[in-house]
């Protein structure tokens, strides 16, 4: 397994690296409401330069208020940002790494809330119809933008950061401009591409006048919008071209805008190294460097990428979240060590709601915050449960030095995780879980397989303190029929083998849960009925996951009943209600519910005043997904 290509020397204009791994522009809404960097940002950048990557680059960084993204985006639109900016840079160079920043302005991808002013783009067309309509630019607006991100470009070289990126893809502004989609001008900037091209070249032209010429210089560009009259590959790569003979050192090419954002951070439905292909296309048209990016997290497959003469560098950016050590981890061989991303999109759906999390790796972000020390008083731990949340307990109380017993009823660790594995295109949570397993037996943890810990267990075995991490059970309605009805859950469901399921299937509750369920028996050719009381399915689930996997119920032909209510079960029927009234549906084979879940806390119960120290985790506390569970295990296990 060598990466002797990834980890090969090279140079982006003057910038020599060591290595050719890029963690990419990845928003995480840490830095303050002014702009500046703050304490939790810099701790974060510099945890990944620690992790040997070749080169990070910032957020998406504004140059004007008028383009700001959000609330809190990391800011460089004044002189008053430099120095704060060069404490992130220094705090990265100090930590041996290299940064790049991304300068941006959001256009039309924003919204006046945000700006405190009106939005702006190259026409008055909104990113949906329910948003705002941007106003149109003026030329004389047009110049000031070009002059604002020579302005904004000079200040990142005066804070001392190894080069800066001129983020022209996504929608944002510069993309809205190059894209037909979003541009309908008739005058110098619209129209054919060399007009559409015309603001992305002269920002490019001004930046390097006043960067000058030795000053590493990356422009990033989405290879295709995945929208229709949007940009495809073969003008982007016309587009390359310009940017190469105007004064580009390299192009990191990604994918999509606003309206194909579903696409835009690859789920686990999307293949990996989905964008590699529009790399291909834009290296065979220039001679600088091409980045890649598009859900790269295996070192292996990066390192084809460049053998194959795909990409000249290669941006892994969920997985670098995830495991910030990855690249030293690669480059020593230690594959097993690396903390996997599963795609799963929580750090997009955390950063949404203010502020990015992982739900792998509960440090990101945390990076002081949970830099644990050695207990003072090793203490006798018992741990109920070995799902996602007790292993990570597990993991990081035994690496304090506590003496950790992990109690598990049944024959495997994993937990729910293992079922929420079993539906189609899952499989990469087994990874998650299989990582957890190694570093619970690295730790020294004592695993009790097949074992459900019990009060008396704990008053004869007397530990210092308790863990309850044993998860939540399904809830069963009290409909009326439901006995007599046979209806199963669906962690049955997914525990038993296919030919035990009947060919058409009602399953109640289109949560997250139900709609996978659903995805599960028709992808194996059964005949599928979903019933939700909202008016819409999946709906907790994150955005992007929310698209495939609808698409994929559409596709397969499932039978989707919304502001739908069921009153009653039968054999193999049910009686529901809905906008027209009250009947009977019946036929089906095998009913499932999927009802949501409610705490398991009858150790908990039986525990009380029984252990000098008890605590609950997870799901026992509150149902929730192994995000929550696992950050809670180890903010528990670096305080216990």
């Amino acid at each position: 397994m060598t990466l002797d290509r990834i980890f090969s020397p090279i140079s982006i204009g003057t910038m020599k690296l060591d290595n050719r791994i890029v963690m990419p522009p990845m928003a995480t809404n840490f830095a303050s409401p002014e702009g500046f960097p703050t304490d939790r940002l810099i701790a974060y950048y510099r945890e990944r330069a620690r992790g040997g990557v070749g080169y990070l680059n910032t957020e998406h960084t504004g140059i004007l208020l008028q383009g700001k993204a959000s609330a809190n985006m990391l800011m460089i639109s004044s002189d008053e940002h430099i120095m704060p900016m060069r404490r992130l840079v220094d705090a990265v160079h100090e930590a041996m790494g290299k940064i790049v920043v991304q300068i941006n302005h959001a256009g039309r991808q924003t919204s006046s809330a945000v700006t405190k002013m009106p939005i702006v783009a190259p026409s008055p067309i909104p990113v949906t119809e329910a948003a705002e309509t941007p106003c149109e630019l003026a030329i004389p607006e047009i110049e000031g933008i070009v002059e604002a991100f020579a302005a904004a470009a000079e200040r990142v070289q005066k804070a001392g950061a190894d080069g800066v990126e001129l983020h022209m893809a996504h929608g944002y502004l510069l993309c809205s401009f190059l894209s037909p989609f979003s541009n309908r001008r008739t005058d110098a900037y619209g129209g054919d591409l060399p007009r559409r091209s015309r603001l992305a070249i002269e920002v490019l032209r001004a930046v390097r006048r006043r960067v000058g010429r030795d000053y590493p210089v990356v422009c990033r560009l989405s290879g295709d919008e995945y929208v229709e009259g949007g940009l495809k590959i073969d003008e982007t790569c016309r587009i390359a071209s310009l940017l190469e003979e105007n004064g580009a050192d390299a192009l990191h090419i990604s994918a999509c805008n606003a309206a194909s954002g579903y696409l835009n951070h690859p789920p686990y439905y999307v293949q990996e190294c989905v964008f590699v292909p529009l790399a291909e296309a834009v290296k065979a048209a220039v001679r600088i460097p091409v980045i890649t990016v598009g859900r790269i997290k295996d070192p292996l497959k990066a390192d084809r990428i460049i053998r194959e003469g795909k990409a000249d560098l290669v941006s892994m950016g969920r997985a670098l979240i995830a495991d910030p050590h990855l690249p030293e981890k690669a480059r020593t061989g230690r594959f097993d060590e690396i903390t996997p991303c599963i795609s799963c999109n929580r750090c997009v759906q955390y950063f949404r709601k203010g502020g990015m999390r992982c739900a792998v790796n509960p440090e990101a972000g945390y990076e002081e915050t949970f830099r644990f020390v050695k207990a003072a008083s090793p203490k006798k731990i018992w741990i109920a449960g070995g799902g996602p949340g007790g292993l990570k307990t597990a993991e990081i109380a035994a690496q304090r030095g506590h003496r950790v017993t992990l109690f598990e009823k049944t024959l495997q660790l994993g937990g729910k995780m293992r079922l929420a594995a079993v539906p189609p295109k899952k499989e990469g949570l087994l990874d998650f879980i299989d990582y957890l397993e190694r570093r619970v037996k690295a730790s020294g943890v004592k695993i009790e397989l097949d074992m459900s810990l019990t009060a008396s267990h704990v008053e004869e075995g007397k530990p210092d303190a308790v863990i309850i991490a044993t998860g939540a059970l399904p809830i069963r309605p009290n409909w009326p029929g439901i006995e007599e009805s046979g209806a199963i859950s669906v962690e049955d469901l997914l525990s038993r083998k296919p030919a035990q399921i009947g060919q058409r299937v009602l399953i109640i509750g289109a949560g997250g849960a139900g709609s996978e369920a659903a995805d599960y028996l028709s992808e194996m050719g059964r005949k599928v009925t979903l019933i939700e009381m909202l008016d819409s399915i999946a709906a907790e689930l994150v955005t992007h996951l929310q698209h495939y996997l609808k698409l994929r119920l559409k596709t397969q032909g499932v039978q989707v009943m919304t502001s739908t209510r069921v009153k009653a079960l039968g054999r193999g029927s049910a009686i529901i209600e809905d906008k027209d009234g009250e009947r009977r549906i019946d036929g089906f084979d095998t009913i499932v519910i999927a009802a949501g879940w409610k705490p398991d806390q009858d150790l908990l119960m039986s525990l009380r005043d029984k252990v000098p120290e008890l605590y609950v985790i997870g799901d026992a506390s509150k149902p929730r997904e192994a995000l929550e569970a696992v950050f809670e295990g180890e903010q528990l296990a670096v305080a216990i």
